[in-house]
């Protein structure tokens, strides 16, 4: 056999091991070119769930968001003073507790006016309810002071609903995000005056590919490290969004945190560690 044979002959073999190196390990090579996962490394003191399913030696790094599950942007329906704002910026409230109070004179002299309409009305409608049973009064009659009894009663109705805006209450334990006006400012109807969020309620929500509906569920544990505290958190699944995006075939995911996270802020973000399943 010549030196050339010999060369061909080795050339051939290299050519088989790379193309059966490359055979042996489809799925990682497929993960590795997916551009918004990165695969490493779990933890060793992760503690993420010992589901039977997910016992891979890997880990796929998703970028989370923390989020509060509630929010509220208060502004008044009409136009009105500021009067007192209770809490600044950054600041906790409980639930009940005050959170901006106007200058309702106005209002409150148009709830009284509206009351005695009211029981004006009312004892007119008394009377001639009274004389019609001596026939001392027209049918007709007793009709028109009835109705003008139940519009009077509709106007009050309106302002008292209107009265509730004089003063904004909060409706759950949580902090002031945002303050948008001050005391003494005349603010018209709609305006933004503060935004406020739950912190007691803070969610973790990411963004993964569709596909992991195969084996992701609800109340798996996933570990989460902030970028901004650099501390690690445990939290869990708690709900898988109900659309799939069709362009990036990605889902929203979220969870909640097992951990205390008193120095965790929405609008935090860090990196969540999910198990890959394993592959058959």
């Amino acid at each position: 056999m010549s030196i050339g044979d010999h060369i061909n002959f080795f050339l051939i073999g290299l050519f088989l091991c790379c193309v059966t190196n490359s055979a042996a390990n489809p799925i990682e090579s497929k993960k590795n070119d997916t551009a918004d996962i990165k695969i490493a490394s779990i933890p060793k003191d992760s503690q993420i769930s010992t589901n039977p399913v997910l016992h891979s030696d890997t880990a796929a790094k998703i970028r989370g968001l923390i989020k509060s599950s509630r929010e509220a942007n208060l502004s008044t329906i009409f136009m009105a003073k500021i009067t007192q704002i209770a809490f600044k910026e950054g600041e906790q409230f409980k639930k009940g507790e005050k959170l901006i109070q106007f200058d309702c004179n106005r209002q409150i002299a148009q709830l009284k006016a509206a009351e005695a309409e009211v029981l004006s009305k009312r004892m007119v409608f008394e009377s001639n309810e009274g004389l019609s049973k001596f026939d001392a009064v027209g049918l007709l009659e007793l009709e028109v002071s009835k109705v003008q009894l139940e519009k009077s009663l509709a106007e009050l109705n309106i302002i008292k609903a209107g009265n509730q805006q004089c003063q904004f209450r909060a409706p759950w334990n949580g902090r002031v995000a945002e303050v948008k006006a001050n005391a003494h400012e005349v603010v018209e109807p709609g305006r933004e005056i503060m935004r406020i969020i739950a912190d007691e309620t803070l969610e973790i929500e990411m963004i993964v590919p569709s596909n992991w509906l195969q084996w992701i569920k609800t109340e798996i544990v996933i570990p989460i490290i902030i970028d901004e505290t650099g501390k690690k958190y445990l939290a869990e699944i708690s709900r898988i969004g109900a659309h799939v995006d069709p362009v990036s075939q990605t889902i929203r995911i979220f969870a909640h945190f097992k951990d205390d996270t008193k120095d965790v802020l929405a609008g935090m973000s860090g990196t969540v560690y999910f198990i890959l399943p394993v592959e058959h």
